[in-house]
């Protein structure tokens, strides 16, 4: 599959390996693109790329970077630097313009921490007469900010930008899977409420020949040599070894709907109090779970946070295919695959719910200070509220068709949540967003806010 996207990230790169020696993090969460970002930018560029691995030693990592090294730069056999002084030393003292790529970098605090040190001493008194330009990544976010900006961190200010990979938007994805050969629009959306903006398993859509929702549930999961059906187990079996069947159930717990601490600890019956080291792996760690609050408690301490996927595909492997195991390695991907399509409009819709706050928050970030969810403790929400400094917007979301009367009674009973938000003191405006609204220039006359999705750039 081709590069998509990311002119602006690739930009600052260009511009920081014309002024080496620089330091560049990139960071995000797993399959987001990180890698394949690096590479299209070290495309035709003298450059080494080391990954750093957690299953093996410092030594057998040092002796496998030396040999990639010595291979690349065709040095002669009795040049050796297989330790990490010795690489350091160098890499620091190579006199021509090289870039140098870690790939999980934040690997190195478990593996031999002592090398985050060395590189701190080598870039503080080194790379003045260097012509490096270090690409460290890594999607563990947590320990990123651990080694590079909390303020005793070992690299802390060493870096010359740290570069957040966010997923694709939805119109990115809606035009690559036209490039794929999508070209039902009604399929394209199924695809994207399925995977999201991780541009990782579009490769797999392409690869495969997946053209609609049924052959990519054949073709890459529902069957025994699908390329993603162990998908959330390697990835957390890679990252948490022994202690993955608690994040597991975790994960099923949030697909279930259990979105507070105590409702996710009641399902994997553990004390809520233990379960902050995990739900805090899930999110800074793994990156497929978002803790949020409601927009009004932003900036403060708020009791009213919860626990979302951040991730389409894995909330969709942990509905439906961890909390089916068994039925799945019986073979009964015929069952699985009925329920599945049987309850897809049903289940996707926080999908479709979080993508047009994505599209409703881009279109309206220009007039509005904050822009999110709203909940109480009572259970009444708001699917978003966005607060300005010449008044607010609320906006209810469906995902579904609408009739004029089917928007005018979810407008009526979207009016009697306001004064449930206490926070609002200017004057708000209510409004509906849905897959179509029938009636639109009515209810806009009406002085309500109203989008669907052509209205948001996306085709029926």
């Amino acid at each position: 599959m081709k590069f998509y996207g990311r002119e602006r990230e690739l930009q600052l790169m260009e511009h920081l390996y014309a002024r080496a020696p620089s330091f560049l993090v990139v960071t995000g969460r797993r399959r987001v693109g990180k890698t394949e970002l690096i590479r299209e930018f070290c495309r035709g560029k003298p450059a080494l790329y080391f990954y750093v691995d957690a299953n093996k030693s410092i030594e057998a990592l040092m002796e496998e970077f030396w040999r990639l090294t010595a291979e690349a730069l065709d040095l002669p056999a009795y040049i050796r630097a297989d330790t990490p002084e010795a690489l350091l030393e160098f890499l620091f003292s190579y006199d021509q313009p090289l870039i140098v790529v870690f790939d999980e970098f934040q690997r190195f605090l478990k593996i031999h921490p002592s090398f985050i040190s060395q590189m701190q001493r080598f870039w503080d008194t080194k790379r003045h007469n260097a012509y490096l330009f270090i690409i460290v990544s890594g999607s563990s976010v947590g320990m990123i900010r651990e080694i590079f900006l909390e303020g005793n961190a070992p690299l802390f200010r060493r870096a010359d930008n740290i570069l957040t990979l966010r997923p694709f938007g939805p119109r990115e994805c809606l035009t690559i899977l036209d490039d794929l050969g999508v070209r039902d629009p009604a399929e394209q959306l199924d695809l994207y409420l399925l995977f999201g903006g991780t541009i990782y398993y579009y490769t797999f859509l392409e690869k495969y020949e997946c053209t609609d929702l049924d052959s990519a549930l054949d073709r890459l999961i529902l069957n025994d040599l699908a390329p993603l059906r162990r998908e959330m187990s390697d990835v957390v079996i890679e990252e948490f070894g022994r202690e993955h069947a608690t994040y597991y159930e975790i994960l099923a717990a949030i697909a279930m709907g259990k979105r507070t601490q105590k409702e996710i600890a009641d399902v994997v019956r553990l004390p809520p109090t233990s379960l902050p080291p995990y739900l805090h792996d899930l999110v800074d760690l793994l990156g497929v779970v978002d803790y949020r609050v409601p927009v009004t408690e932003r900036g403060k301490r708020s009791k009213m946070g919860r626990y979302v996927f951040a991730d389409n595909f894995f909330r969709f492997y942990a509905h439906y295919i961890y909390r089916n195991m068994s039925l799945y390695e019986s073979g009964r991907f015929d069952l699985l695959k009925d329920r599945i399509l049987r309850e897809w409009r049903g289940f996707s819709g926080l999908a479709f719910e979080e993508m047009l706050r994505i599209l409703l928050a881009r279109d309206l970030e220009k007039g509005y200070e904050e822009i999110g969810p709203w909940w109480n403790r009572r259970g009444d929400e708001i699917d978003l509220l966005a607060l300005g400094p010449e008044g607010n917007l609320a906006v209810e979301i469906k995902n579904r068709d609408l009739s004029l009367s089917e928007a005018h009674g979810i407008l009526a009973t979207l009016e009697e949540k306001i004064p449930l938000v206490k926070a609002l003191v200017r004057p708000t405006t209510t409004g509906i967003a849905a897959r179509t609204i029938e009636g639109k220039a009515a209810l806009r006359a009406e002085g309500f806010y109203v989008a669907d999705l052509e209205d948001l750039g996306i085709e029926r």
